[in-house]
């Protein structure tokens, strides 16, 4: 029973020893470090903005990063496989492959359930999902869990420590044993907790936004710098507030181009460095790309066009280095994850284990596929009928038996003559 279950039904969850503790030593509730700085995102950076997860997606370049990882690895399929003696066998029917590409619950399809586990670890450093059994220990669900509320934590014995996940759903605390989740980790200090790509990078993020908000403070006062109001004479505090309050309320789009009135006399001063000076344009482009190179994305696949890429030249080159070196670590550290957790300690045993399957998302145009498929079935490595299963085509009888070029020969063939054949003895 998932904890969703438990919760509509009033089960309450076993609770935690008293002595369980979570990673890491206490710190005062003002460390930069501590819980609650965390929570509120970790205080202002010295651009004068607080980060947190929630409000880095408000940043274009964050948003496209992270959606473009975790809908990426969401819509690839994946694989249960069991080795064999001849290499692998597909196992369609486990409960996993239904899972992870059908319905992961009751509630949502696997790509949704994906899709969220890896927009967590994108933005927390840790994608958590409850693994659902039934009676008899089988799968039958994967629930997210929300990754500011579940921890890691050690519950410490005599001889051993065992580590186990508490969660809080609507304000009750919740302990589950650590086979009972799956943690996707990002880059790690301890193996635990995986490390917040926001909070790592807060100062750039917080930069970003801050550009995004001096660009709408900048629109929202008709473009227009800062500076003084100069007036000949003194004036009263209740005269400033009044005369500030009556300059700023004409601000705005919807007053652009409007004669502005300057009471008394006074004159402005604008101060303030031009945008152009500030290279305003060219700091939101630099700032887009320090963020692009944190998640490892490649600038043309956020449609900028500015830099130039050192992937490659063609489209082809640029996927393939963005399924190798950005994907490539998140679908390893998944599969290894899925082995661990989905897997029976009997299953692992008789060679089953989880493959997501990078042939879609490597699939270059219609000419070079073709091309491929008619070497690898020439020189006899690929038969027609694998072939038709990469193009999502049916299988057809006859078709499975390798094709062997007539000029050419196995290595153990070397040194017979052309009518040479195995020795008669009778």
């Amino acid at each position: 029973m998932s904890l969703i279950d438990r919760l509509r039904r009033g089960i309450h969850a076993a609770t935690a020893p008293n002595d369980a503790a979570s990673f890491g030593e206490t710190a005062p509730v003002s460390s930069d470090s501590g819980w609650l700085m965390r929570a509120i995102g970790g205080g202002k950076t010295d651009a004068g903005v607080s980060v947190s997860q929630f409000n880095s997606l408000t940043l274009p370049v964050v948003w496209a990063c992270v959606t473009l990882i975790a809908d990426t690895v969401a819509q690839m399929p994946v694989d249960v496989l069991r080795r064999t003696e001849r290499g692998r066998d597909a196992q369609p029917d486990h409960p996993a492959a239904q899972l992870l590409n059908g319905s992961a619950n009751r509630d949502m399809t696997s790509t949704v359930a994906t899709n969220a586990q890896m927009m967590h670890t994108l933005l927390w450093g840790n994608g958590y999902q409850e693994i659902q059994r039934n009676r008899g220990q089988e799968l039958i669900g994967l629930w997210p869990l929300r990754p500011e509320a579940t921890y890691p934590q050690s519950q410490i014995f005599e001889t051993r420590s065992e580590v186990f996940y508490r969660t809080t759903i609507d304000g009750r605390s919740y302990d589950l044993e650590q086979e009972r989740v799956v943690h996707l980790k990002g880059p790690s200090y301890d193996g635990y907790c995986g490390l917040s790509p926001i909070q790592a990078a807060r100062q750039s993020v917080g930069l970003g936004l801050a550009l995004e908000k001096f660009g709408s403070k900048f629109f929202a006062n008709d473009s227009k710098s800062g500076g003084f109001l100069m007036h000949p004479g003194k004036l009263g505090d209740k005269a400033v507030a009044n005369i500030s309050e009556s300059f700023h309320d004409q601000g705005g789009p919807d007053n652009a181009f409007k004669v502005k009135v300057l009471e008394e006399g006074m004159k402005y001063l604008p101060t303030t460095i031009p945008p152009e000076d500030a290279q305003f344009l060219q700091s939101r482009t630099f700032q887009a790309s320090e963020i692009a190179r944190i998640y490892r994305v490649p600038l043309v696949m956020l449609s900028m066009i500015e830099g130039s890429t050192v992937w490659g030249t063609g489209i082809e080159s640029i996927l393939i280095a963005f399924s190798r070196f950005t994907l490539g670590p998140w679908l390893k550290r998944l599969e290894q994850e899925y082995d661990r957790k989905l897997l029976t300690p009997a299953e692992r045993r008789a060679g089953f284990y989880f493959r997501f399957n990078r042939n879609a998302l490597l699939a270059g145009d219609s000419q070079a596929r073709a091309q491929f498929y008619n070497t690898m079935i020439t020189i006899g490595a690929m038969t027609r009928n694998e072939a038709r299963e990469l193009e999502d085509m049916n299988r057809l009888d006859g078709l499975d038996e390798p094709l062997v070029p007539a000029n050419m020969t196995g290595a153990e063939n070397l040194g017979r003559g052309e009518n040479d054949g195995p020795s008669n003895t009778n």
